[in-house]
Formats: structure tokens, C-alpha cells, sequence
């Protein structure tokens, strides 16, 4: 009877731990899901606004309220800890909270502080491709004999039924196709995979990038017309304030020095037979002298064009300025079957119609309010050349 009598109190006391073990572990993961959110919401702000309070804010909704009832919610950017301490492009939530105990407190425990940690990291986004109209019809519109083939997603936020509308021979080909509406399509059509619908619309992916600042006049209503430079000597252009935009005209060899163009009205005009080549270049599309007017490249054009690779611009070849209402001028770069475009043709707010044959080895971003496409493309994601990655990015949870 007493060998059973101090079984009893040993089984007891075991299920008594049992029970309080399994009661913290099932707060455990509750504070781990709290920190995995809170990360990845910190994240996401980490480009726009406040992370810190994003984070905290996340962690409330999940039900853990930094400063009540003993909860502390951390954010660190860097991290402070962990393979990933003093990394800029990772963020770290840790969630705490002290939790009561029953049976140990026999033992004089009666609190015990848990904690939840998770480290997101902000990545090359999965997608490449971002239409944003959020209502018209066609918003993106593919027409002809047309051939697309992108390493990255596309993203159509237009809400019509025929948000993505294709007709004639088209093939497209992507990790991954959505729309908010639906699609339309006539002809001998393939999408792989088909676009899904009904997806939650997505924020311009880049409106965190600060618009390039910009003095006086360095060129007005810049203009080329007839037979300038060759092969083996391009006509030289060089970075500046381009009042009145540009205007060429004839045969031309063109090379782009690096930096920035600004084109404070006017655009860019190209017709004729042109070979435009620029390494580390971005051309910034405002208003100005003449009024804000689109990129128009005609003609017989070989483009070979790469953004920066670093600085506020890395990744961004034109930009047009955000402030363009959408009844602004669209644009259109034509490009031959020997152009080569690794940066972002950014558009925000006007119809982008991009032409032609063009190919890559690097990268292609295309994004826009509106999308006509015709001709073959191909868009790649090899983002190795740029010093922060993709400029479009994505979140993963790193720890």
C-alpha cells in the first residue's frame, strides 16, 4: 500500500508536468506564428514606412499587444542575433510573454517567460510583370503573332472580366499568371498556366523608389537629324537635363554615357534607322518645356540598354515621373531582334506598348498601367549584376 501510495503521487506529479508541458507548448507556437506574421509584416514595410510599427501592429492583430499583460514585442532591423545579425536586408520579430503554470507550481515555478522568433528577408520578388489599371478593359492587350516567354510573374489588377485580353496566334509562357478579373481570349491562344482569377490586386511594386532631383537646363529641345556616328565611333550623349526631350532622325550610332536623363518635357523621338547602346543609364520622363510627351522609338531600332547597378536607381532604365495623370501620352519602344534591355520599363500611371523582337540574358521588369504588347519577347530574372538584387522585392522567412 505504500509502494502504491508513492506511485500514485509520482503518476500524478508526472501528469501534472505533462499537462503544464504540453499547455506551454501550445503557447509556444502560438507566440512562433505571431513572430513568423510580425516579420514578414515588418518586412514589408521595410521599403515604404514604419517597420517597427507594422510589426507590433501585426503582432496585436494575432492577439499579442506589445506592453499588456507582460507581452514585449521586438523589431530589430538588422537583426541582433542569429546567422543573420547585422544583416540591413533582414528583419527580426521576437515575441515574449510570461506564461502561468499549474502543477509546477509545487515546484516554485510559477511564471515562465516564452518566446517566439522569426527573421524575414527581403528577396528578388517572384514576379516581373505588374499591369495597374485597376478597372479597364484590355488593361493588358496582346494582339498578332506574339511570343512571350518570362522567367517571372505577371500581375493584372484590373477588376473588367476581360482584364487580360489576348487575340491571334499567342503564346505566353510564365511561372505564374493572375488577374483580378477574369481573361479573354480568341485564336490560337496559349497560356502557361492559365491566368488565375479573382486575385487580390497588388501595389505598385516600385513606388517606393525616389524620383530623381534635378537642376536647370543642360540641353534644350536636343534634336539629331541625318548621318551621325558609325560602328566602331558612336555619337556620344552624355547625362543631363534634356529641356524639350530629345528628337533623332536618320541613321545614327548612339552610345548613352552613364547616368541620368532627364527629360523635362518633350520625351524622346526616334525615327529611322538607329543603334542606341547605354550601360549603366536611366531616363527620367517629366513634364517641362513643350509639355510632358511619351518615349516614342521608331523605326528600324537596335536598343541595347542596361539600368545602373547600384545607387537609388539600380535596376531602373525609364522612369516615368508618377505625377503624369493617366490621360498623359503613352509610349512605345520598338526594338529589333538584336536589342538587348535588361532594366525596368516603368510606366505607373500611362499605357506602355512595347514592340518588336528583343531578348535577354539579364532582366526585364515591365510596370505599367496599361500593357499592349506585340512581337516576340523574352524576359529573364537574372538579377546578378545588381548590387541589391531585383528592385521589385519579395519576402521569404530567412530563420
Amino acid at each position: 500500500m505504500v509502494l502504491i501510495c508513492l506511485a500514485i503521487i509520482t503518476i500524478m506529479g508526472l501528469i501534472g508536468l505533462v499537462a503544464d508541458v504540453g499547455s506551454l507548448q501550445a503557447q509556444k507556437q502560438l507566440l512562433q506564428t505571431a513572430a513568423d506574421s510580425a516579420a514578414l509584416a515588418a518586412g514589408q514595410e521595410l521599403n515604404y514606412g514604419d517597420s517597427v510599427a507594422a510589426g507590433k501592429a501585426d503582432a496585436a492583430s494575432n492577439g499579442f499587444t506589445n506592453g499588456q499583460n507582460g507581452i514585449v514585442v521586438t523589431i530589430n532591423n538588422p537583426p541582433l542575433s542569429g546567422p543573420n545579425a547585422g544583416k540591413s536586408g533582414y528583419i527580426e520579430a521576437i515575441v515574449s510573454r510570461p506564461e502561468p503554470t499549474f502543477f509546477l507550481r509545487a515546484l516554485g515555478f510559477t511564471t515562465i517567460t516564452l518566446s517566439g522568433r522569426a527573421v524575414s528577408a527581403v528577396g528578388n520578388g517572384p514576379n516581373c510583370i505588374y499591369v495597374l489599371d485597376p478597372s479597364a478593359s484590355g488593361a493588358m492587350n496582346l494582339n498578332g503573332n506574339i511570343n512571350i516567354q518570362s522567367a517571372c510573374g505577371l500581375l493584372v489588377d484590373s477588376s473588367n472580366s476581360s482584364g487580360l485580353s489576348v487575340n491571334g496566334n499567342i503564346t505566353i509562357t510564365a511561372p505564374s499568371m493572375g488577374v483580378v478579373g477574369g481573361y479573354s481570349s480568341n485564336g490560337n491562344v496559349t497560356l502557361t498556366p492559365l491566368p488565375k482569377k479573382g486575385i487580390l490586386p497588388a501595389a505598385d511594386p516600385l513606388a517606393y523608389v525616389q524620383a530623381p532631383s534635378y537642376g536647370a537646363c543642360s540641353y534644350n529641345s536636343f534634336s539629331l537629324n541625318g548621318n551621325y556616328g558609325s560602328s566602331s565611333s558612336p555619337y556620344q550623349m552624355s547625362p543631363g537635363v534634356y529641356c524639350g526631350g530629345m528628337s533623332f532622325n536618320g541613321n545614327l550610332y548612339l552610345n548613352f554615357k552613364a547616368g541620368t536623363y532627364v527629360l523635362a518635357g518633350g520625351g524622346i523621338n526616334v525615327n529611322g534607322n538607329a543603334t542606341m547602346k547605354g550601360t549603366g543609364i536611366t531616363f527620367y520622363n517629366t513634364t517641362g518645356t513643350g509639355g510632358y510627351k511619351g518615349i516614342v522609338l521608331n523605326g528600324n531600332i537596335t536598343l541595347n540598354f542596361s539600368a545602373p547597378t547600384s545607387g537609388t536607381l539600380s535596376g531602373i532604365l525609364f522612369f516615368q515621373d508618377r505625377s503624369i495623370p493617366g490621360s498623359g501620352a503613352g509610349s512605345t519602344i520598338n526594338g529589333n531582334s538584336g536589342s538587348t534591355i535588361d532594366g525596368a520599363l516603368y510606366f505607373p500611371t500611362t499605357t506602355l506598348t512595347y514592340n518588336g523582337n528583343s531578348s535577354t540574358s539579364g532582366y526585364s521588369i515591365i510596370v505599367a498601367d496599361k500593357w499592349i504588347a506585340n512581337g516576340n519577347s523574352t524576359l529573364g530574372n537574372n538579377y546578378t549584376s545588381l548590387a541589391n538584387g531585383s528592385p521589385i522585392k519579395g519576402l521569404v522567412l530567412s530563420e
